[in-house]
């Protein structure tokens, strides 16, 4: 019987994999938001981004939008701009699916048709609706890539910020 990285028995492939998934993107997320914190940090503290936020931002949605107005704002990353939207744009497009998948609660422990059913409760108005999606098998190694680039790409970002900074310091 097969035994999960938890120490749960269970005698699924299918559920492991899942399981697994999921895993995957919880830890792969988690290397790739510490980065975008980096890059966040950089931009309030280090390159005038103080006063465009009331506060150095602390959630997903708020670190995006100030990543975005410091590079709109500041003329020190005009460089960076292009790099930087179009990271903060696959920020907001990876977390949908992440976000359904680590807030979502399967609706059945068994595959069908090679992937999961999930339900979702969401907040539309003042009201909770609930959503059904699928975690197909086959979008998975997609996924995959799509996190390890982010991953990547966000420690590049952090970096190129931390190199004007370094140009900026008097020698």
């Amino acid at each position: 019987m097969p035994v999960s990285p938890g120490g749960t028995f269970h005698d699924d492939d299918s559920l492991d994999a899942l399981f697994k998934a999921v895993g995957f993107v919880v830890v792969q997320w988690g290397q790739a938001e510490q980065s975008l914190e980096l890059a966040t940090a950089i931009l309030y503290q280090n390159l005038g981004g103080k006063p465009l936020a009331k506060r150095l931002p602390k959630m997903l949605e708020t670190k995006l939008d100030f990543v975005s107005k410091c590079l709109a704002k500041l003329p020190a990353l005009k460089h960076l701009l292009a790099e930087g939207d179009a990271l903060v744009a696959d920020f907001r497009r990876l977390s949908v699916k992440r976000h359904d998948l680590i807030h979502g609660a399967i609706a059945s422990v068994s595959a069908t048709d090679g992937g999961f059913n999930f339900l979702k409760l969401d907040i539309a108005g003042d009201k909770h609706v609930v959503r059904e999606f699928r975690f197909e098998g086959a979008d998975y190694p997609k996924l995959t890539k799509d996190l390890i680039e982010l991953g990547a790409r966000a420690t590049t970002f952090a970096r190129r910020l931390w190199e004007v900074v370094q140009k900026r310091a008097p020698r």
